[in-house]
């Protein structure tokens, strides 16, 4: 399973995959606290179980946090097929008109 450098590849990335396989990808988020330092790690998985693609991308910053889950948040429309999610990419990257 590959590991994403950066937010702005892994929303690319995962838009993508689910724009190709809205009905079968899956996104989980998965959030983690170390008890001796208090600070906490968000790791965020996008899978599609048919093709076998994965990508994952862990943080600890707030920024990455907001515009992962604006992005892959929005998408739940191309999943449930109502809308194509161009809209939603252009504005988590910063592209927006």
């Amino acid at each position: 399973m590959p590991s994403v450098s950066s937010a702005t590849v892994f929303i690319h990335q995962s838009t993508l995959l689910i724009q190709a396989r809205p009905t079968t990808t899956k996104v989980t988020y998965t959030y983690n606290t170390d008890k001796k330092s208090q600070r906490g790690t968000l790791a965020v998985k996008t899978f599609d179980p048919v093709s076998g693609t994965c990508f994952r991308f862990r943080t600890r910053k707030v920024n990455d946090l907001n515009r992962i889950l604006r992005a892959l948040g929005g998408m739940a429309g191309v999943m449930a097929g109502t809308t194509t999610g161009t809209e939603i990419v252009a504005a988590a990257s910063g592209n927006a008109d």
